[in-house]
């Protein structure tokens, strides 16, 4: 009796072994994905701040302001904007994305700490992101400070020197300015993906796509209607979650509205056309849900800088984040949302999501089309 259990045991053992080894995308997941998920994370999660793009504008002579400005060309986190600015134009920089702060030397500043008169400095930050933004005024800070110190032969600046920080866009420093248009890519990316993945896989397993067949319809007309009602629905998504960002969350929209809204379309067309495409190659919607969903949360968690720099990762993960969509519309939205920019400064992010919908639609439609002949 007991050598019959043993053998029923190790027949559905096998049987089990037999199912997993049929389905190699699951098989995919178990062995990959842990090895998948444990560089991401290592490489991936770096909550230094590095590559700030800093200037240094004066408002007068001071050797300070040249002793400041080597101290922070030579140091591997700051990138120092070659050449003199000033604060209109330092400001202007800032706002169009090509500074993340600049410091302000005052006139008569040397003067002021050769006779111990109380003065300062002023920071001028881009804190859309409050952590990196108070991350950068402390590195600056300390730097500021290493160089009065090396200067004046004391142990510790001087009290009288103040370094004064202005948040630009987030001066209540808000967590939730940086994170709603986070969650908005990933929640938009997901689920849009997920909604159209099943489409086409679900015509292979009830087998109507030999209906089809026989249609007159081409695969671009039957690719796009299928894009529509879902595309429809994505609309109410796309309003109650931007009215819950705005009146709930408090999170402001500073640039145009409607540019905005047509960003936030742009990236759910993308993310339709990706699940589209993910469609038409795999055979089972199981296959589908997985892939999309796997495949769309992971790298818009750690690789579209909805979380953590993409500046800080090594070169390789950077160039894999070009094609994480999310990495084009969180930008977008940040921009519009919270700094009030616009479409002249977040066009290439428009024209990156609008290359990928032309990728994904013309792979989908691709690999429909011999199904239709």
């Amino acid at each position: 009796m007991k050598g019959a259990l043993r053998k029923q045991f190790w027949a559905f053992v096998g049987k089990e072994f037999i199912h997993i080894l049929r389905d190699p995308y699951t098989l995919l997941i178990l062995i990959l994905m842990p090895i998948v998920e444990i560089l991401l994370f290592g490489f991936a999660l770096n909550m230094d701040v590095t590559n700030i793009r800093t200037a240094v504008v004066s408002l007068g002579e001071s050797r300070y302001t040249q002793k400041l400005q080597d101290k922070l060309r030579s140091h591997p986190d700051f990138i120092l904007y070659n050449g003199t600015l000033s604060v209109y134009e330092a400001e202007q920089l800032l706002q169009a994305n090509q500074l993340d702060m600049y410091l302000v030397i005052p006139e008569g500043f040397e003067k002021e700490v050769y006779t111990r008169q109380p003065t300062e400095i002023q920071v001028v930050v881009d804190a859309s992101d409050p952590n990196a933004g108070e991350i950068r005024v402390s590195y600056v800070s300390a730097i500021f400070a290493s160089v009065m110190r090396d200067e004046l032969g004391t142990t510790q600046a001087p009290y009288t020197i103040d370094v004064n920080s202005r948040m630009l866009y987030n001066p209540m420093m808000r967590s939730s300015y940086n994170f709603v248009p986070g969650i908005m890519g990933l929640v938009f990316i997901v689920l849009c993906t997920i909604m159209t993945s099943v489409s086409i896989a679900r015509e292979k397993e009830r087998g109507s796509m030999e209906l089809l067949l026989a249609s007159p319809a081409s695969a671009t007309v039957m690719v796009l209607a299928k894009t529509v009602p879902y595309f429809v629905v994505s609309l109410v998504n796309i309003a109650s979650i931007l009215l819950l960002s705005y009146f709930t969350l408090g999170v402001p929209i500073r640039g145009s509205l409607i540019l905005l809204v047509f960003v936030t379309m742009l990236y759910v067309f993308v993310a339709l056309a990706i699940g589209l495409a993910i469609s038409s190659i795999v055979e089972s919607q199981k296959e589908a849900v997985i892939l999309s969903g796997f495949g769309m949360m992971m790298p818009t968690i750690l690789l579209s800088g909805m979380l953590f720099p993409i500046a800080n990762m090594p070169l390789v993960l950077q160039w894999i984040s070009t094609i994480v969509p999310a990495k084009y519309y969180i930008d977008a939205a940040r921009k519009v949302m919270i700094q009030g920019v616009g479409l002249e400064v977040i066009w290439p992010q428009v024209l990156a999501l609008t290359v990928i919908v032309v990728v994904m639609m013309s792979i989908a439609i691709a690999k429909v089309k011999p199904r239709l002949r």
